[in-house]
């Protein structure tokens, strides 16, 4: 196969469940609007050459060497190592930078084994593509949900557990707004000071972990009834929680306050690890005088194309 082969892959965001999930309790996540473009180009020789606006790499077939900011790329790669007929050359596009919270890391992984396995010829259904880009991602980082992945693999609002897979596409979205806060303090770094917490106080964070796993699961009874406004006030019980993990700072607490306040907004709270990067509120509103820079984006009812 000569031609070009595409993937298009939704961002993501958490809407409930952080920290919590990664014990094998209920998360709630859905698909953007804002999305990632990888692009396989098969060579004649065997070099693999990759393009994207966080730089370029070169390497070959015969010795994949795992470098920075393409260990994500590199590494769902090399699990192709043996089975790759030649080199080739990967075009990564995004809408979203990597530094806003819409799960790029998910996205380009998710991305590349889509590409890869339909060169290869592999099955590449949002199952299949899930289970290896998450290996993948936990190759790279040493731990993570899925969530995620399972957001961008499948669209729309996701139910998931970890432990074991559980993957529920709801097929519902809403209009949200995302308010990004400037800064972001990296993924693994957050859960670490949260479970340093932990250990220290075990049966009251085993015991916010049920709380927040109790809220998780309301919430995705709300959306199978569509019942917004409940959805909202659970959202607005999960950023209590937040609170307690000790992952929501002034900067934070102060954002999604003032986006409740906003008229349309049924409920707002941190979307990820917390520290740093987004608030997402359940609605849209129109307030030129609203204090915080939104970023255009939406829920996204398709999950990973592949053209």
């Amino acid at each position: 196969m000569n031609t070009s082969i595409r993937a298009t892959v939704p961002g993501n965001l958490m809407l409930m469940g952080e920290h919590a999930v990664l014990h094998g309790k209920q998360a709630l996540a859905c698909a953007v609007t804002d999305s990632m473009r990888v692009i396989l180009k098969p060579r004649t020789d065997t070099r693999i050459r990759i393009f994207s606006d966080l730089g370029e790499c070169e390497t070959e077939v015969s010795r994949i060497h795992i470098v920075s900011p393409f260990r994500f790329v590199l590494t769902g790669v090399a699990h192709f190592r043996d089975r790759l007929p030649s080199g080739f050359d990967l075009h990564i596009e995004s809408d979203f930078s990597d530094d806003v919270g819409y799960g790029s890391s998910a996205a380009v992984t998710l991305g590349t084994q889509a590409v890869l396995s339909a060169w290869m010829g592999e099955p590449a259904d949002p199952d299949t593509l899930f289970q290896k880009s998450l290996a993948v991602v936990r190759a790279v980082q040493g731990r993570g949900s899925g969530a995620d992945v399972a957001a961008s693999a499948f669209g729309g609002m996701v139910a998931y557990r970890m432990e074991p897979v559980t993957i529920e596409p709801l097929r519902r979205t809403h209009p949200i707004t995302v308010v990004y806060s400037g800064y972001k303090k990296p993924t693994v770094q957050v859960i670490e000071q949260v479970e340093s917490s932990r250990a220290r106080h075990p049966a009251l964070f085993d015991g916010l972990f049920d709380l927040i796993d109790a809220a998780a699961r309301e919430a995705v009874d709300a959306v199978r009834r569509e019942d917004w406004a409940a959805m909202g006030r659970l959202m607005n019980i999960q950023q209590g929680f937040m609170e307690a993990l000790g992952v929501a700072d002034r900067t934070l607490s102060r954002m999604v306050y003032t986006l409740r306040e906003q008229p349309g907004i049924q409920g707002a709270k941190i979307s990820g690890a917390g520290l740093g990067d987004c608030v997402v509120g359940l609605g849209r509103f129109t307030n030129p005088d609203y204090p915080y820079q939104t970023m255009n984006t939406n829920m996204n009812e398709a999950g990973l194309r592949i053209d």
